[in-house]
This record gives structure tokens, sequence and C-alpha cells, in this order.
């Protein structure tokens, strides 16, 4: 059920491999490649929340328009820092080939997207950097591949989400800790907004409302044959 759990695991096996990997492989999944001196680095963050995946797909499934990928209003951080709104974009929403631009933390970027797919229980969506180097908050990426992926679990009443990237640092460790921030404040973000809650392991339970057929009801109905 889970397959973006199995496709994280496969792209950590193949870290060592990233800084001779091809420049840009065919399909959706496109590792960077890493010049000489940088550091290949990897981050997956993985999420479950008990309302309905559909809540999700509405939020976060457009590749122009991201303002749900914004953690600025995070009490636990100092700088306001965010991706959206976007500065601009080019070609139509979840079309491959489209980009967009924008400004994170006062460094301009553009991202293109290289695979999105959607279902009634399934949405991917895989983007680039499309141009570097870029700096965000001192981490110095020369380029990164991310994907989101979110999927409908527990007969639809729950939502399973992987959010993965794949990147070539300046310095080893930045990365990783940058992007299991910015995920983390962005998703709890949304997750709130949509009144979700995290849990893990048995589905959430379903909901019964109890029926409650009023005394008077009951002696009127009693004598009746």
């Amino acid at each position: 059920m889970f397959s973006h759990v199995l496709s994280a695991i496969a792209a950590l096996l193949l870290l060592p491999l990233l800084c001779q990997a091809a420049a840009v492989p065919s399909g959706g999944n496109v590792d960077p490649k890493c010049p000489h001196g940088s550091y290949a680095g990897f981050e997956a963050s993985v999420f479950q929340y008990d309302v309905p995946a559909t809540k999700f797909f509405n939020k976060m499934g457009s590749f122009l328009h991201s303002e749900w990928y914004s953690y600025k209003a995070t009490p636990s951080l100092t700088r306001q820092s965010q991706t959206g709104p976007l500065d601009s974009t080019k070609g139509k929403d979840n079309t491959v080939g489209s980009t967009r631009s924008g400004n994170f933390s006062g460094t301009l970027f553009t991202e293109r997207l290289v695979g999105y797919s959607r279902s009634a229980t399934d949405l991917s969506l895989s983007y680039v950097l499309d141009q570097g180097p870029v700096t965000f908050e001192g981490v110095k990426l020369f380029s990164y591949t991310e994907e989101l992926g979110i999927e409908s679990i527990c007969g639809g009443r729950a939502t399973f989400i992987t959010f993965t990237a794949i990147f070539c640092e300046a310095k080893p460790g930045g990365g990783y800790d940058f992007y299991d921030r910015v995920r983390r404040d962005a998703v709890g973000a949304v997750a709130t907004e949509l009144g979700a809650k995290i849990f893990a392991g048995s589905c959430p339970v379903r909901k019964y409302i109890p029926i409650i057929i009023p005394e008077t009801l009951l002696t009127m109905t009693s004598g009746k044959d």
C-alpha cells in the first residue's frame, strides 16, 4: 500500500552512486548530478493523518499554487521564510515542463515539474531546481529533486504522506536539517488548518453518533401492538 516508502528506501540505497549519476535519467525520478567537491544528500519525511486524502489533494496538489508550502507563521522560527505565493509561473498547472519562480528567505529560485500523476486514491508530484546553485538559510544547494506523495489509506478515512528530497550540497548535514524542519512546519500547518491529527499504528476508528429517542416517544409507542 505504501508504495512511496519503497521508493524512498530505494533512493536511499542509491546515495553512494549519486555523484556518478547521469545528468537527467528518463522518467519522473530525476536524480541531480553532484559537481566535484559537493556532497550528495537525502531526506524523507513521512506523515499519517486521520482525515481523508482528498482534503490534502485539494490543498497541496497544485504545482503552480504552492502557498501551502510556507512556514512563516510557525512560532519556533525567527524569520519569515516561505516559498509561496510565487513571483511567476510558466506553463499549465500540473503539466510536466511547467516552471515556478519565487523567493525563499531572500533567495530567488526556479523549479521545473518533471512528474505528476493523480487518481482517486493517489497523488504524486516531482520537481527539480531549474537553476543553481541557491542558498536557503545558509545551506548552499547545487541541485535538488523533491517528490511529494499523498495516498489514501484506511479505507479512505486517513492520509499517508511522503516528502523526499535528493540534493547536492556544499557542506554535509545542512540540507537534511533544512528539509526536515521546513517540511514538518509546512505540512503541520496544513494539517492544523484541515483539523487533521497525526496517528501511528491502527487506523482511525469510525465515529458513530448515537441516536437518542425521547422518553415521551418511547412511552407513546410502548403500548402499541
